[in-house]
């Protein structure tokens, strides 16, 4: 039976993974196989080596698919999961089981490159948008394209930009489910002794920079503000925000990079800030950032929104606030971050599974988020669950800074998203980091150049 081969494959992924790493594959991009297709469940049942239906329990008119979901989320999180999919999804669809096939791998995308391959590939599995863009060039997903089509109201649903990552030439691979923001985690006590009020939504990228000299002690290698990552993404997180072009100029299809004018003043101001021992430099080994602002030790701290949930359980007696990315003078941009859900190619139950997606791409997460709020989901409709938890909890301006973060209309890639990535990065890294270190006068357009043509040999 399927269900079977599928345990067994996610067992020797186990084994597999302590053997070695991800691989890269040179896949080809294409449109993948539109669901609602009853060719589709033919092509499956072929690939198995039998026209036998093994994921249902029963036949005829009365029968009852079962699903299978594979994610990387945590016992409770997945036990929240389950008890919708019995209590929720299955009351709505009694002829619908849903089952999650608990795992723990290191070669996921890898695995289940394989299993799909095999035809043995759960109903639906949990990817970052980064690590999809692989299987949407090996044309190993899903199309939902056309039922996207049949029912637009579905993916209007979710907040503006959010389905960038889960579409690619054209073709519509999968829907957003968590959305990650960035944004300032702050000391109230330690900015009040240092005569600084509470940040607000709308601060600017200069008004954090004055917070950051106010609280740094360059003399005893005490910084302004930690977790502030020096990436490129990072850097063009700000640019765009002053009015410059995208670093990248597609999240899914990278085709070109761009360094412009805007990315260079906000590189120099980086490499200044450096350089005054307001920021740390790009080779700060910041392994124990977090625990340092847990314990009350520093007064600003840069990081995903995850860290809410964390603060409430372990840091009861810290007076914290948290405070949306700053602005720059075009306006607010953000850092686009998003896990999602997808399916195979050639599915056994189109119909079914396109059903279920829609269930755990929202309403799923009614019931889930109540039990962990670690991040609001990108249905505009469901995202609440998270806000009202954490004003619940005491901090209505955590919940207003990444409900903010989430309505940004400029979003700006977290990583590449290409196979091409590490060469990208040998000819970019070393040269960019001396800049800002003030170790070179590094001609960053230059390295721009040098990545673009990587990016050509590799199209």
């Amino acid at each position: 039976m399927k269900k079977k081969v599928l345990t067994t494959l996610l067992a020797a992924a186990m084994v597999v993974s302590t053997l070695g790493g991800c691989g890269s594959d040179d896949g080809k991009s294409g449109s993948g196989d539109s669901s609602g297709s009853s060719d589709a469940a033919s092509d499956s049942a072929q690939a198995s080596g039998s026209g036998e239906d093994s994921s249902a329990e029963a036949s005829g008119d009365g029968e009852v698919v079962t699903l299978r979901i594979v994610d990387w989320e945590s016992d409770v999180m997945n036990d929240a999961m389950q008890d919708a999919f019995d209590n929720v999804f299955s009351v709505a669809h009694p002829n619908i089981k849903v089952e999650i096939v608990r795992g723990s791998y290191s070669d996921y995308n890898q695995s289940l490159r394989g299993m799909i391959t095999a035809g043995e590939a759960p109903d639906v599995f949990q990817l970052g948008y980064d690590q999809a863009c692989s299987f949407y060039r090996m044309n190993l997903l899903t199309d939902w394209a056309e039922k996207v089509a049949q029912e637009p109201e579905f993916v209007e649903s979710f907040y503006s930009g959010t389905m960038q990552g889960w579409q690619y030439r054209g073709a519509t691979y999968g829907f957003p489910s968590l959305v990650n923001v960035y944004g300032v985690f702050y000391n109230k006590d330690i900015l009040a002794n240092a005569g600084l009020e509470e940040p607000k939504t709308g601060w600017t990228w200069e008004n954090l920079w004055s917070y950051a000299e106010t609280l740094a002690d360059p003399s005893s290698n005490k910084y302004g503000i930690y977790g502030l990552g020096n990436s490129v993404f990072d850097i063009a997180n700000i640019s765009t925000a002053a009015g410059g072009a995208p670093f990248i100029n597609d999240i899914t299809d990278t085709t070109a990079v761009t360094v412009d004018d805007k990315f260079i003043e906000a590189a120099t101001k980086r490499k200044e800030l450096i350089a005054n021992g307001i920021i740390p430099q790009t080779s700060y080994d910041g392994g124990n950032q977090q625990s340092m602002f847990e314990a009350g030790e520093v007064g600003m701290y840069y990081y995903g929104q995850w860290e809410i949930d964390n603060l409430l359980r372990s840091c009861p007696d810290l007076n914290w606030g948290y405070v949306a990315t700053p602005q720059g003078s075009a306006g607010a941009t953000t850092t686009y971050d998003t896990v999602g859900w997808v399916s195979p190619r050639n599915l056994e139950h189109p119909e079914e599974t396109w059903e279920l997606m829609k269930f755990m791409s929202g309403e799923m997460y009614e019931s889930v988020l109540k039990v962990t709020p670690v991040a609001p989901c990108a249905h505009k409709d469901y995202a609440g669950v998270f806000y009202d938890a954490v004003t619940a909890a005491g901090h209505p301006e955590a919940a207003e800074a990444v409900r903010d973060m989430m309505s940004v209309e400029t979003k700006n890639g977290v990583r590449y998203a290409a196979d091409w990535a590490g060469d990208a990065s040998k000819v970019w890294d070393e040269g960019y980091n001396n800049f800002l270190d003030s170790k070179a006068d590094t001609d960053l357009k230059e390295l721009a150049d040098k990545v673009n043509e990587v990016i050509s040999a590799n199209q």
